[in-house]
C-alpha cells in the first residue's frame, strides 16, 4: 500500500506519517506506534533509493583506521562491516572513502584525515593508535562541526562524540569471572601485558575491571602484573621463566593483555603446560589453540558488526536527520569456547 492508502485507512495525515518516519519532533507517543502498527501490518516498506535519486543527494563518509601485523585481524573485520554497510546504503546515496595508517605511524592518521576534509567529508569514523594524535584530530573536527564516531576506543576527553565499541573495564571484569569458574580450587594468576599500556586507556580498564572483580574471590591471588611486553621474543621468554620458577611462585592461571595469545598458547603447548589462559579477540593463528583447549575461553567483541551500527548512525543522521541523544553504544561481549567455536 501507499503511504496515501495507509493514511485513509487509520484516519492520520500523510505529513505526520512523514514525521514519523523520519524520526521528527511534534508527534505524541501514541499516534507514533499507531502509525508503526500501520506500517507494519500493511508490510509497508520505504523506497529510500527512489527518494533520494530525486533529490539527486550524495552522502560521504569517511573512515581512518589502522593497519596492525601483530592484529591484522582488526582491519579485516572492520573491512566486513564497512562493506556491509555500503551493500545496504549504497543505493540510498552512500559513498565510504577509506584510508588506513600503519599503527606505528599515527601521524598517518592526521594526513589522512586532513586530505579527506579538503575533498569536502565531513562525517568520520575513526580507530586510533596514538592517543595524542586522535587529540590533534578531534580538536580540528570539532571545530569543523564534522560528525564523528569513534569506533572500537573512545576518548575521555571528548566525551561528546558517538562511540562504538565495548566496555573494556566490564570485559575485564568478564575475564576475572571466567578464570574464577576455570580454578575452583584457587592458585596464582600470570597476567603478561603489552608495552602499549602506556597509550592505551583500554588496556588498562581491562586490567582494572580484571582486579577488582578477582578481589571477591579469596582464592585467587594476582601475581604482579608483567609490564612492557613488546613482542614475541620477550613475550615467550617471561612466560618460559616464569614456568620454570620455583613452585611457590608458578602461574596456575593466565590472564592476557598482550593480544598475542598465539604465542602463549605456543609456549604453553612445547612445555606441555595445561594451565587455564584466558584473552581476547578471535584470529585465525589461534583458532586451533581454541579448538584444542589450549586456550579456555575468549572473550569477544564483533568488530565488523560495530563498523556496520557506526557507518548506519552516520547515514541515517546525515539522510534522514535521525540524531542520537544516546552517545555511547556498547556492543554485547560473548565468550567462546571449544564447544562453540564453529559459530564464530
Amino acid at each position: 500500500m501507499t503511504l496515501e492508502e495507509i493514511s485513509k485507512k487509520i484516519g492520520i495525515s500523510r505529513t505526520t506519517i512523514y514525521k514519523v518516519l523520519r524520526n521528527k519532533d511534534g508527534v505524541s507517543e501514541e499516534t507514533v506506534k499507531m502509525v508503526q502498527d500501520a506500517l507494519e501490518k500493511y508490510h509497508y516498506v520505504q523506497n529510500r533509493n527512489a527518494r533520494n535519486l530525486a533529490m539527486n543527494r550524495h552522502y560521504t563518509i569517511g573512515y581512518v583506521g589502522f593497519r596492525s601485523k601483530s592484529a591484522n585481524y582488526f582491519a579485516t573485520e572492520v573491512g566486513r562491516g564497512l562493506k556491509r554497510a555500503l551493500q545496504e546504503f549504497g543505493d540510498d546515496g552512500l559513498t565510504l572513502m577509506i584510508s588506513e595508517f600503519d599503527v606505528e605511524k599515527p601521524s598517518e592518521q592526521l594526513a589522512a584525515v586532513e586530505e579527506m576534509r579538503q575533498q569536502g567529508v565531513d562525517s568520520f569514523i575513526l580507530s586510533y593508535s596514538s592517543h595524542e594524535v586522535i587529540l590533534q584530530i578531534l580538536e580540528r573536527l570539532e571545530k569543523e562541526n564534522c560528525r564523528i564516531v569513534l569506533l572500537s576506543r573512545d576518548v575521555a576527553e571528548h566525551p561528546d562524540n558517538y562511540y562504538v565499541g565495548v566496555d573494556y573495564y566490564r570485559s575485564g571484569m568478564l575475564a576475572a569471572e571466567l578464570l574464577m569458574k576455570l580454578m575452583p580450587e584457587g592458585g596464582r594468576i600470570f597476567v603478561p601485558v603489552t608495552e602499549e599500556y602506556k597509550t592505551n586507556q583500554d588496556i588498562l580498564s581491562r586490567l582494572s575491571g580484571f582486579q577488582d572483580r578477582l578481589k571477591t574471590c579469596e582464592k585467587l591471588e594476582m601475581l604482579p602484573p608483567f609490564f612492557g611486553l613488546t613482542g614475541e621474543r620477550e613475550i615467550k621468554e617471561a612466560l618460559e621463566k616464569l614456568l620454570q620458577e620455583e613452585l611457590d611462585r608458578k602461574p596456575d592461571g593466565i590472564f592476557d593483555l598482550t593480544y598475542r595469545l598465539d604465542v602463549i598458547a605456543d609456549v604453553l603447548k612445547r612445555q606441555k603446560k595445561k594451565i587455564p589462559l584466558v584473552g581476547f579477540d578471535l584470529f585465525e593463528e589461534i583458532r586451533g589453540s581454541v579448538e584444542d583447549s589450549t586456550i579456555d575461553a575468549l572473550i569477544y567483541q564483533d568488530l565488523s558488526s560495530q563498523a556496520y551500527r557506526a557507518v548506519r548512525m552516520l547515514f541515517e543522521e546525515m539522510c534522514y536527520g535521525k540524531v542520537r541523544s544516546e552517545k555511547k553504544h556498547y556492543a554485547k561481549l560473548e565468550i567462546i569456547m571449544k564447544e562453540n567455536l564453529i559459530y564464530f
